[in-house]
């Protein structure tokens, strides 16, 4: 942000101009625009390219950036001045040769839900749109990330599915989709078809799906059981309940099976695999170890106090509050080995005699080997969001609408900057803001997104990083 102050008729204004990103780094050829957003004070701003292989075009608060192919075969970096009154800011852009590019980066704004399969060998997800009659037609997507093709499944029309979200995808190239009509479908890229998916001992029609291995061979996930989510684990086809802990996450024995459980992901050998408790919508997040026994993630800083809260008859009834971890939902937060789980430490506080309760989120991840909890209170309302297995952890910030991503040694609490920095450092290529889902093992292949809003709709697109296609 660059700030100026003015007087116009004795009244002092400050005038400004706010880039949400002030770098950008394109590839040689096959550019998708890049949209930086602009806040400004006073209100007009303008806008001048320094190259004439640039264009810059404003779309509202927005700025779209577009860059002719690079046939020269040498990096070239210009700049893009904004200005507003007397505050100026000014954009650097660079486009890299065709042979100097580590990585390529792509954006999916296009899909309405979009996953990755867990080596990063195929990115699935489907888009819809209306056709004549305003009846909607689906299309599923694979791309094939060692060649950037595209294959392309559809349209399939709502009379026969309607997709709500795709759920994982293996390496060999089977995308599982939520049908808004009941069960789950399987398209196969191989077989270039789809099927019902069913598996023995579970209703497919409540059947849910965490996560699934490179092969296929192994998932965990959810089934109906009398009204209530429970966790499975699916082995070669033969699907099983995980363990239920004997109390829920507040510490209260269950009464009848009044609770539900999911399970959410699992380590590269499938020994440890992690969930949420969802009674009550605490969220609290679980894991099972080798031998499938159950604990609650991040035992050692996890603690119950019963307080009493008012019944609304002038009377009180004993309520727990928990400080303890819980988890988004997310399919990705352990590292491939095992040691680490990545969440959320929510505290609670009771507040005017007990009538609410107050929260408060930090980061933090959870040393399964040492059963250690390392909480990132430093960094404000967060999220453990990924983690590698040498202790690398990615924050997500806030908690809740994530925008932006912080990287940090576990162990030594030290900071590795914003995930755009440590990627700079890594590949010397600038990335949008955003933030991180997942990381393949070997590191190679990254994948996120970015936070977006338009009017009052909000959505968060997903884009990979890859290594060049040159490579």
């Amino acid at each position: 942000m660059v700030m100026a102050g003015c007087t116009e008729n004795g009244t002092s204004e400050k005038q400004y101009v706010y880039l949400s990103d002030a770098a950008c780094t394109f590839q040689s050829a096959g550019n998708e625009p890049f949209t930086i957003t602009v806040e400004t004070s006073p209100a007009e701003w303008t806008v001048t390219p320094g190259a004439s292989w640039v264009t810059a075009e404003k779309s509202g608060n927005d700025l779209v950036l577009t860059v002719a192919d690079n046939a020269d075969g040498m990096e070239r970096t210009t700049t893009i001045s904004i200005t507003a009154g007397q505050a100026e800011q000014t954009i650097t852009v660079i486009q890299l040769s065709d042979d100097s590019l580590p990585m390529r980066f792509r954006k999916l704004a296009e899909f309405h839900s979009a996953v990755i399969s867990p080596n990063g060998k195929w990115v699935g997800g489907y888009y819809s749109y209306a056709e004549e009659g305003d009846a909607a037609l689906h299309r599923f997507i694979f791309i094939d990330l060692e060649t950037d093709e595209r294959i392309e499944l559809g349209p399939y029309p709502e009379s026969l599915m309607f997709p709500t979200s795709v759920e994982c995808i293996t390496d060999t190239g089977i995308l599982y989709a939520v049908d808004a009509n009941g069960g789950m479908k399987a398209f196969d890229v191989n077989e270039q078809n789809y099927y019902e998916v069913e598996v023995p001992g579970v209703d497919a029609a409540t059947l849910g799906l965490g996560n699934v291995s490179a092969d296929g061979t192994f998932w965990v996930g959810w089934a109906m059981v009398n009204s209530h989510y429970r966790p499975y684990v699916c082995e070669n086809g033969t699907a099983t309940m995980l363990p239920l802990p004997e109390k829920d996450f507040r510490d209260v024995p269950y009464d009848g099976d009044d609770f539900d459980l999911m399970a959410r992901g699992f380590s590269e050998d499938h020994s440890i695999i992690y969930g949420t408790t969802w009674d009550n919508k605490d969220f609290g997040m679980i894991y099972w170890d080798a031998d499938r026994n159950v604990h609650f993630v991040g035992e050692d800083v996890r603690k119950v106090t019963t307080i009493q809260r008012p019944d609304g008859y002038g009377g009180t009834y004993d309520y727990n509050i928990v400080d303890g971890m819980i988890s988004w939902a997310g399919q990705y937060q352990i590292s491939p080995n095992g040691r680490w789980i990545a969440g959320t430490f929510r505290t609670e506080t009771a507040v005017d005699d007990g009538n609410s309760i107050e929260q408060t989120f930090s980061p933090a991840f959870y040393d399964v080997e040492n059963n250690k909890t390392y909480i990132m209170s430093e960094y404000g309302d967060g999220s453990g969001m990924v983690v590698t297995d040498d202790g690398i952890g990615f924050i997500g910030t806030p908690s809740l609408y994530t925008s932006s991503c912080q990287v940090v040694k576990i162990e030594t609490g030290e900071s590795l900057g914003t995930l755009q920095q440590y990627i700079l450092d890594l590949y010397g290529i600038y990335m949008p803001s955003g933030y991180l889902v997942y990381l393949t093992p070997d590191k190679e292949i990254w994948w996120g997104a970015t936070f977006e809003t338009e009017g009052i709709v909000a959505s968060a697109p997903n884009w990979y990083l890859a290594p060049s296609l040159a490579k």
